[in-house]
């Protein structure tokens, strides 16, 4: 894990002077994804935070993930490395009526407070990342039977029909 980076920022303050995190995060440190992953010790989610202000002075960070996490097939009940790649763009607001004013491309994040944990920006957006239901891509249904042929019952009158075209 890289700790080059606070467990919270002003939005303000690191808008302003355009400041940027990077670095990786193990996914046990990530508490709303327990449950989801598997957990693992070893594994580490990549990000990246970039705070600026957009044109209409709103406070905005550039959020990007990466990395692969430990999941459950649902198909298989194996344990699978599932790949997150995920960017968005945060609006930092202090409540829901300014979260209805930012840009329709823009992520709502309300902190009242005006303090940013940077781990809710990284986990809010592994989390928007992960499949609803995850299934392994290497694997196949289990008891799927081709699908046969279905009955044409009109396919013997379209052969009569030309037969009976040949004949004249």
């Amino acid at each position: 894990m890289s700790r080059d980076f606070p467990d919270w920022v002003h939005p303000d303050k690191a808008a302003a002077a355009r400041r940027e995190f990077t670095g990786t995060v193990p996914v046990d440190r990530l508490a709303r994804l327990k449950g989801l992953v598997v957990a693992d010790e070893t594994t580490e989610i990549s990000f990246r935070l970039a705070f600026a202000y957009d044109e209409l002075d709103q406070v905005r960070v550039d959020v990007q993930v990466s990395g692969r996490v430990p999941m459950q097939c649902q198909r298989t009940l194996r344990i699978f490395a599932q790949e997150i790649a995920s960017a968005s763009v945060v609006g930092i607001v202090s409540s829901e009526d300014e979260a209805a004013e930012l840009p329709e491309d823009y992520d709502p994040q309300i902190f009242p407070d005006k303090r940013v944990p940077l781990l809710d920006l990284i986990e809010e957006e592994v989390l928007l990342s992960l499949p609803l239901v995850p299934v392994c891509p290497e694997s196949s249904r289990i008891g799927a039977e081709p699908v046969a042929d279905t009955h044409r019952p009109f396919e013997a009158l379209a052969a009569l029909r030309k037969e009976r075209g040949k004949n004249q």
